[in-house]
């Protein structure tokens, strides 16, 4: 299983550039990749200017759709453009797991898989009751790039 911690984050805020996801979960996947492909040849994340800059990847359920976005974490009161959207994760535990791999797309993939497949379904104190996730690049270096995912929880 992969290594995890559950803890206490303070409310942050991601400005993201999104997709509605279809289909099932390896369609989904291809779409994420297609997506990223697409935001990273655009260099779309260049004209978000955050308080860092590691690319976020949040999955969000939004009136019945699946979305996917590519963002930067902001302050709250950013101004949003037109195909932009806020999204606001709030104070609280979160279930936070650290990863390597050899590129970003890689590193998403190993972070969420262990945690809807794994680690999740293990928590006995704590639940993912919905609300957005997010998976976010910390650095890259010859060891391939890094990053966390984050989970929001409520106790059982």
């Amino acid at each position: 299983m992969a290594d995890y911690t559950i803890e206490t984050k303070a409310a942050f805020t991601v400005l993201g550039i999104g997709t509605v996801l279809t289909g099932g979960f390896p369609e989904m996947g291809q779409q994420k990749a297609v997506f990223w492909q697409k935001i990273n040849a655009e260099h779309a994340l260049d004209s978000l200017v955050g308080v860092n800059d590691y690319p976020f990847a949040v999955n969000e359920a939004v009136n019945g759709k699946f979305c996917y976005y590519a963002g930067r974490e902001v302050a709250a009161d950013t101004v949003v453009a037109d195909g932009q959207r806020l999204i606001a994760f709030p104070a609280g535990k979160y279930l936070v797991i650290k990863g390597t791999a050899a590129d970003q797309m890689g590193l998403y993939n190993a972070l969420e898989g262990p945690a809807f497949g794994e680690i999740l379904p293990q928590l006995t104190d704590y639940a993912y009751v919905g609300g957005p996730n997010t998976s976010y690049v910390t650095g890259t270096d010859a060891d391939g790039v890094h990053g966390e995912m984050l989970v929001p929880l409520v106790e059982k």
